[in-house]
C-alpha cells in the first residue's frame, strides 16, 4: 500500500465530488465561491506579468534591457505596431516554446506586459555551468545482469541524449562508435560565436560522463557508451550563456526531437531561481518537453555552503526548481567503489526551492518544493578533456593526462552537480533501452524508489537518496512492455516479483522505496506493483494521489455518524466510495493552481487553465510514440470506473454511476424506486438530499454548508484549512 510522510502542511480533498471539481477548471470552485452568501473568500490574487527581476529595479528609464516574452495568444496588430517602434529590437523567436526575445528601453517593459496576448515578461539572466563511476553507481552490475538474462548489451544504443552546454569536442576518442564514426549526430550553436567545438571544456566532460566510450580506457567509460549525442551549444567560450540562448537550444530540441529520437536532455547549467516555476520561462520550456515524453535532467547547483563552510538551504537553481525536471544533487564517493561511506557533497545545493511570485499586493508566494530528487556521484570524477580548453588552462592541476598524450585521448578531473547530472541521464538511457515505453515520470519514480538512503542526510539534501543504477535497471526490466494509451490506472505493472535490495561493489543495501512529491514523500510497494496516475505523460509525479491506506488526514480524527473513521473504514457506507486504496487519476486533483493558507483557499484560474500546467506538449507526436501514455478510466477501489471525459457542464455531472445535477439525472443502469421523490430538492433514499443544500447521509452537508474562508468546513465539525481540525464536537 501507499503511505505518505508529510514534510509540510498540505490540503487533501476528501470527497469525490470536490476532487472531480478540482480537475475541471471551467466550473464549480469559482461558482461555489460566488454563490457563498457571505462572500467569505477574497478575490484571487494573480501573479504579476512582469518578472520580479524587472520590478523595483534600479535601472534607468531609458536603459536598454533584453527580455523574454511568453505569448498566450497570437500577436495582435497592436502588439506588432508596438514592437516596430524605434528603440525596440527583436532578436530570436522560439516558436515551439511560444517565446521571443527583444531589447527595449526599461520604461517600456510595463507597457509591453499590458498587451492581452503577452502572458509574461522575463529577464534574460546569465546562465552558467554548474561544475571508477560505473562500478560505484551499479551500472556495471546492472548491465551484467541484463546480459545474463538474455537482453544482450545494454549501453543506451538507439537512444539520443541532447547535451545543452558549452559544446562537444567531437574528435575525442570517447565519442567514437565501434565503427569509428562519431556518435554526435548533430551540432548547433546558439551563442553567436559560430562554432560548435568546446573551447571552455565543460560540455565535452559532461557528454562523456553520460555517454563516453572506452576509447581512452575502460576506467573512464561513461554510463551509456552506446547512446547517441546531440551537441546543442548554449554556453560560450567562458562557460556563460543567457536565458535566451538556453531557450533557443530547447526550442531546437523540441523541433528535432522526433528526427533524432531525443528522449533525454541534460542541463548541467543554471541561473539563480527567483521567479516561481509557474512563470519562469526556462521552467515552462522544460515542462512542455517533459509533457512530450522527454526526460529533462537539471543540475541542482553548487551553492550548498557559504564562504565560511556553513550549510545553506534553499539555493536550488533554475530550471532545477521546476517540478517536472529531474533535479540532481552531488554525492561524494570518496573515490571508493563501495557505497557505505558515501555522503552528500558539501557544495551540493539543498532545497526547498525559494522561487516565488508576487500577488497584486506585492506579497511574495514561495514555491517551497522538495528538491533535489536524487543525488549521484559528482566529486573528483575523470572524463574526456576538450582540446585546449579554458578550464584546464586556468586550472592545470585538473589535467589527468600524462605529458605527450594526443589531444583526442586526454582526460581531466571535475566535481559538481554538473558532473552528477549526466551520470543520472546516462542511467535513464539504459532504462529506456530495456523498456522504451517508460514515461519520464516512471523513470523518475523508479530511480527514486531504488535509491540508497544516505545516513545522516535529510530529504532536502539527498532527495530520495543516492542513484542506484543496478536497482533501477532491474525494475525497468520487470515493467510490462505492452503499455499503450489509454492506460488503465491501477493495472498490474510488473511481470514478476522483485526484491527491494541491491548488492554490488562489496555493498548491500535495501532500497529506500520512496518517491519525492512536491511537498512530501510517498512510499510503499503500490508505487511499483500498480500503474499510478502520475506515471502518465503530462502530469507531475506529485499529482493524482488522493488517499493512502484509508488515512485521509494524519493530524486529528475524522468522524462519521458519531464514530471515528479508522484505517480502512468506509467514508460513505453505501458502498459507492471507500477510503481504502482509492486511486483517482484521469486528471490533476490538486494542481499548481491551489493555494491554501491561514486566510483562505483559492484557485488561481489563470494557472489552472494554463495549457502547460494541464499537460500541453511542445513536441508534436502521435499518442503511440514511446514515452507517451495517456490515462484511461478512473479506477475506484470498489472496482467501479469513472469513464474518461466525464465532465461538469451547466451544473450537471455526467459519468458512469454518478448522480448529480440541477434536477437532472444522468447515469447508467439507474433504477428509480418508490423511495425517490422529486420536488424542490431531489431525495434519493434515506437521508440523501440533492438540492439547495446537499445532504449526503447523517451530518455531512455540501452546498449551503460549504464555507470557503478562514477554514473550509465540510460537515459537522470537519474543518480543513492551514490548521486542520477534525472532530465531531
Amino acid at each position: 500500500m501507499l503511505s505518505t510522510r508529510k514534510n509540510a502542511t498540505s490540503f487533501v480533498p476528501v470527497f469525490l465530488v470536490i476532487a472531480v471539481l478540482l480537475t475541471n477548471p471551467d466550473c464549480l470552485p469559482f461558482e461555489v465561491a460566488k454563490a457563498n452568501s457571505n462572500q467569505s473568500s477574497r478575490l484571487l490574487k494573480t501573479a504579476q506579468k512582469v518578472s520580479p527581476l524587472l520590478t523595483g529595479s534600479k535601472r534607468k528609464r531609458d536603459e536598454p534591457v533584453t527580455v523574454i516574452v511568453t505569448l498566450g495568444a497570437t500577436r495582435s496588430a497592436r502588439l506588432n505596431a508596438f514592437l516596430n517602434q524605434n528603440g525596440i529590437h527583436q532578436h530570436r523567436e522560439m516558436k515551439s516554446l511560444g517565446n521571443f526575445s527583444l531589447t527595449l528601453p526599461f520604461r517600456m517593459v510595463t507597457e509591453l506586459a499590458s498587451f492581452p496576448e503577452v502572458s509574461h515578461v522575463s529577464s534574460n539572466e546569465v546562465v552558467s555551468a554548474s561544475g571508477h563511476v560505473t562500478d560505484t553507481t551499479g551500472a556495471s552490475s546492472g548491465q551484467a545482469a541484463a546480459s545474463a538474462s538474455g537482453r544482450g548489451m545494454i549501453d543506451g544504443s538507439g537512444l539520443s541524449i541532447a547535451i545543452l552546454d558549452s559544446g562537444i569536442d567531437i574528435n575525442h576518442a570517447q565519442f567514437s562508435s565501434a565503427g569509428g564514426r562519431s556518435r554526435v549526430l548533430a551540432s548547433v550553436d546558439f551563442t553567436g560565436e559560430n562554432r560548435t567545438d568546446d573551447p571552455y571544456g565543460h560540455g565535452t566532460f559532461v557528454a562523456a560522463a553520460a555517454a563516453g566510450g572506452a576509447g581512452v580506457g575502460s576506467a573512464y567509460t561513461g554510463i551509456a557508451p552506446g547512446a547517441s549525442l546531440l551537441n546543442v551549444r548554449v554556453l560560450n567560450s567562458t562557460g556563460e550563456g543567457t536565458v535566451e540562448s538556453v531557450l533557443a537550444g530547447l526550442d531546437w530540441v523540441a523541433t528535432n526531437a522526433r528526427q533524432y529520437n531525443i528522449r533525454i536532455i541534460n542541463l548541467s547549467l543554471g541561473t539563480r531561481a527567483v521567479e516561481s516555476y509557474k512563470y519562469d520561462v526556462l521552467c515552462r520550456a522544460v515542462r512542455g518537453l517533459v509533457n512530450s515524453g522527454i526526460l529533462v535532467f537539471a543540475a541542482a547547483g553548487n551553492d550548498g555552503k557559504d564562504v565560511s563552510g556553513q550549510k545553506i538551504y534553499g539555493a536550488i537553481h533554475s530550471p532545477g526548481n521546476e517540478p517536472s525536471a529531474f533535479t540532481i544533487g552531488a554525492s561524494n564517493t570518496f573515490q571508493t567503489s563501495a557505497r557505505l561511506d558515501d555522503g552528500v557533497a558539501t557544495y551540493s545545493s539543498r532545497g526547498p526551492t525559494r522561487s516565488y511570485w508576487l500577488d497584486e499586493d506585492g506579497v511574495a508566494h514561495h514555491d517551497n518544493l522538495l528538491k533535489p530528487e536524487l543525488v549521484a556521484p559528482g566529486n573528483k570524477l575523470v572524463f574526456a578533456q576538450a582540446h585546449n580548453n579554458l578550464i584546464v588552462t586556468l586550472n592545470p592541476t585538473l589535467n589527468e593526462s600524462a605529458l605527450g598524450t594526443v589531444p583526442a585521448m586526454k582526460v581531466m578531473r571535475m566535481s559538481g552537480t554538473s558532473v552528477a547530472t549526466p551520470i543520472a541521464a546516462g542511467a535513464a538511457a539504459l532504462m529506456l533501452q530495456l523498456n522504451p515505453k517508460l514515461t519520464p515520470n516512471m523513470i523518475k519514480a523508479f530511480m527514486e524508489y531504488t535509491a540508497q538512503k544516505l545516513d545522516g542526510f535529510g530529504v532536502l539534501e539527498q532527495g530520495a537518496g543516492e542513484l542506484n543504477i543496478e536497482g533501477a535497471m532491474k525494475l525497468a526490466q520487470l515493467v510490462r512492455q505492452d503499455l499503450a494509451s489509454p492506460v488503465q490506472v491501477g493495472m498490474p505493472l510488473l511481470t514478476g516479483p522483485v526484491t527491494a535490495s541491491s548488492s554490488f561493489s562489496d555493498s548491500s543495501f535495501t532500497w529506500n522505496s520512496t518517491i519525492i512529491r512536491k511537498f512530501n514523500t510517498m512510499s510503499g510497494t503500490g508505487l511499483i506493483e500498480r500503474f499510478q496516475s502520475p506515471y502518465c505523460t503530462g502530469e507531475l509525479l506529485g499529482d493524482g494521489f488522493l488517499l493512502s491506506d484509508g488515512l485521509i488526514i494524519n493530524r486529528g480524527v475524522l468522524f462519521s455518524r458519531g464514530q471515528p473513521i479508522t484505517n480502512g473504514d468506509a467514508l460513505w457506507t453505501d458502498n459507492s466510495f471507500v477510503a481504502d486504496g482509492v486511486m483517482l487519476s484521469d486528471d490533476i486533483l490538486m494542481s499548481d493552481a491551489v493555494d491554501v493558507s491561514s486566510q483562505l483557499i483559492t484557485l488561481d484560474g489563470h494557472v489552472l487553465s494554463d495549457p502547460l500546467m494541464r499537460g500541453h506538449c511542445s513536441v508534436s507526436s502521435s499518442m503511440s510514440y514511446d514515452g507517451i501514455l495517456f490515462p484511461g478510466d478512473i479506477l475506484l477501489s470498489t472496482g467501479e470506473t469513472l469513464a474518461s471525459g466525464s465532465s461538469i457542464s451547466s451544473g450537471t455531472l455526467r459519468g458512469d454511476g454518478i448522480l448529480m445535477g440541477n434536477g437532472e439525472l444522468y447515469a447508467n443502469g439507474v433504477t428509480i424506486s418508490d423511495s425517490v421523490m422529486v420536488s424542490d430538492g431531489i431525495i434519493l433514499g434515506d437521508g440523501i438530499i440533492l438540492g439547495d443544500g446537499i445532504i449526503l447521509g447523517d451530518g455531512i452537508i455540501l452546498g449551503d454548508g460549504i464555507i470557503l474562508g478562514d477554514g473550509i468546513i465540510l460537515g459537522d465539525g470537519i474543518i480543513l484549512g492551514d490548521w486542520i481540525t477534525s472532530s465531531n464536537e
